[in-house]
């Protein structure tokens, strides 16, 4: 017998659906518009002293994983560092990163930031360890194997606990863990950046890409527009960060449109009942009357029977025997119990050593996070991006029910953005169709991952390795089947 495990991803899913269930705007276009007046002009100003590069207070040989990390197999042929950056000494603010570099050609190959969303969820946990990262931690809880798909194939990556408070990342200001504020978000974000490359000077002038999932695309946006504005008002004695372009993933960008997307979304994919789906057209509204609730119970949104981040993946059960975890199903390279393993593996005291962190229990998110400074639209900040031209890429994985490819779509429609090449099919490296994608003006592109969740690397590695190449190379993908050795 096995008992439905009490998931990790439920505490995720209460977070999106918080952050995400805002009613919408009378005027949406005008509210956008204000929106990005407002952090237009918070910056405006003179360039803000906390900005300025300061001599590093560490250094990068200190930062360095010499020997390895704890459990990882043999063969790494990769440099690894992580370590802290000081943002504000008297309220003890600091920054945990892991920097992972290419196997070959480090030096050559461009830089990427991962922010994972949430709001309030690390980037080690979720990027680095179960997504995009060089490793995956076993079931055992001790041990790591290669990702062969990780995106440090391509480029050097590395991952940031962001906001402060979050995983590896502290703060002695209790407020710290229980806020988060976009724009301090952004500006502290960008203080990391500057402080960090006086640390690693060779990454001054290297191209720069900044990626990210879910309320990623609040951060990731804003990040990408404070570097931009920046950039424009340093000192001339000082290196601009070469920031190329964004590459979003299952994006959180207009909160109003949440709700329609979601049940939309339920509803095409026969989650929800005919009944129900047509009350919320004929009244307009998406609270669900108590007749109808039995098609969109627990099962749809606690991530038990049905797991909403990847409807169509297998779930992680609990043995009642001994309490371990395993997958309702066998999906080759996806192990839904992941957040378990790697929440084992970086509790272990040789493990946080050989990081660099803080000592203590880590968790994988902060919880009940009270957002401030969340604007409730995001796109007029990515039309802005797209319009000084930088490269925008937004990839969808179209199992996700939470910030789904219906509500990206729609939001991407707001762009207000003339199609340059039509909606066609697109080409993984096996062969199989990889998604669908589409291009605007400004070079904006929509690309879906087919039969993808919420985490797209982690249930598509290999398609999410593929679209990464094209971003990179600032080409389409493949349009044509690959041709294939017998």
């Amino acid at each position: 017998m096995a008992k439905r495990k009490s998931a990790p991803t439920f505490f995720l899913l209460s977070l999106a659906i918080l952050s995400c269930t805002t009613s919408l705007a009378v005027d949406a276009s005008s509210q956008q518009e204000a929106q990005l007046s407002k952090f237009m002009a918070s910056r405006v100003g003179p360039l803000p002293g906390r900005c300025k590069p300061t001599p590093p207070s560490g250094s990068k040989e200190d930062d360095r994983i010499a020997g390895g990390l704890p459990g990882q197999p043999p063969g790494v042929d990769f440099a690894q560092y992580a370590g802290y950056v000081t943002l504000d000494e008297e309220r003890g603010r600091e920054l945990f990163y892991y920097l992972v570099e290419s196997p070959e050609d480090a030096a050559s190959k461009p830089l990427i930031l991962w922010l994972t969303g949430g709001p309030g969820c690390s980037s080690l946990s979720y990027g680095a360890m179960m997504e995009l990262g060089p490793f995956r931690v076993n079931p055992d809880g001790e041990t790591l194997s290669r990702n062969e798909y990780a995106w440090n194939n391509l480029a050097n990556v590395m991952f940031l606990d962001s906001p402060a408070g979050v995983g590896f990342s502290v703060s002695k200001a209790e407020a710290d863990f229980k806020t988060v504020h976009d724009g301090n978000t952004a500006d502290d974000t960008y203080k990391f950046l500057v402080r960090w490359l006086e640390r690693f000077p060779e990454y001054k002038g290297r191209e720069f890409y900044v990626t990210g999932e879910s309320y990623g695309g609040h951060y990731v946006p804003q990040l990408a527009a404070v570097i931009a504005l920046m950039n424009r008002r340093i000192a001339a004695h000082q290196t601009p960060i070469n920031l190329r372009g964004i590459f979003l993933g299952n994006p959180l960008l207009d909160n109003g449109l949440f709700k329609k997307g979601y049940m939309e979304y339920l509803w095409n994919h026969g989650v929800i009942s005919d009944e129900a789906w047509d009350h919320i057209v004929s009244e307009g509204s998406f609270e669900i009357p108590e007749e109808y609730k039995y098609s969109v119970g627990d099962h749809t949104i606690g991530g038990t029977t049905v797991d909403s981040f990847d409807i169509y993946a297998p779930v992680c059960l609990q043995s009642r025997n001994n309490g371990t975890y395993y997958s309702s199903s066998l999906l080759p390279g996806y192990d839904p119990c992941s957040e378990h393993y790697v929440h084992a593996y970086l509790n272990i005291p040789e493990v946080q050593k050989a990081l660099h962190a803080r000592r203590g229990t880590w968790t994988a998110c902060i919880p009940n996070l009270t957002r401030i400074d969340s604007p409730a639209f995001m796109v007029p900040t990515v039309r802005y991006l797209v319009d000084i031209g930088l490269r925008v890429w937004i990839f969808s994985g179209d199992f996700d029910a939470i910030c789904s490819l219906t509500v990206t779509r729609y939001s991407v429609k707001d762009l207000n953005l003339d199609v340059t090449k039509k909606w066609r099919p697109w080409y993984a490296p096996n062969g199989e169709v990889g998604g669908y994608v589409q291009q605007y003006q400004g070079g904006f592109t929509l690309a879906s991952v087919r039969a993808a969740g919420h985490m797209v690397p982690a249930s598509q590695p290999e398609r999410s390795l593929a679209l990464l190449d094209a971003f990179l190379n600032n080409v389409l993908p493949p349009a044509d089947m690959p041709q294939l050795n017998d």
